[in-house]
């Protein structure tokens, strides 16, 4: 008993409308492919140029050319308190004539030593 044999299905052969339809699909899917690599290109190189500008701005040194340094690196640096030059000795003796200076005593409360830093210590001393 042999069973009859199905004779394959042929698919429908696909209307006008059906292949120009999936063309315009396809083409649209590329465009917006293509699209998309563009823009990603562009915000990339903007990017690459901000952060270049960002370098010469915060590192003069890096565009060759020198800048006049004082001759102290830590007065660059911020670890000392930076020397007044002739003009600057001068600008600020007029600046010191015309505004009196605040008193020697006041205490910046973010430079006093922690006291629970101070406690610790003596602990550990002891």
């Amino acid at each position: 008993m042999k069973k009859p044999r199905a004779s394959p299905v042929s698919p429908e052969p696909l209307g006008p409308n059906d292949s120009m339809r999936r063309l315009q699909i396809g083409i649209a899917g590329v465009m917006a492919v293509l699209l998309l690599v563009g823009l990603a290109g562009l915000i990339g190189d903007r990017a690459r140029e901000q952060v270049a500008n960002d370098a010469v701005t915060a590192n003069p040194a890096a565009t060759g050319t020198p800048e006049k340094g004082s001759g102290a690196p830590l007065e660059e640096l911020g670890v000392q308190p930076v020397t007044p030059t002739a003009d600057a000795a001068k600008a600020a003796s007029s600046a010191a004539k015309a505004a009196p200076l605040p008193p020697a005593t006041a205490k910046v409360p973010d430079l006093e030593p922690d006291p629970e830093l101070q406690r610790a210590r003596n602990k550990s001393a002891q």
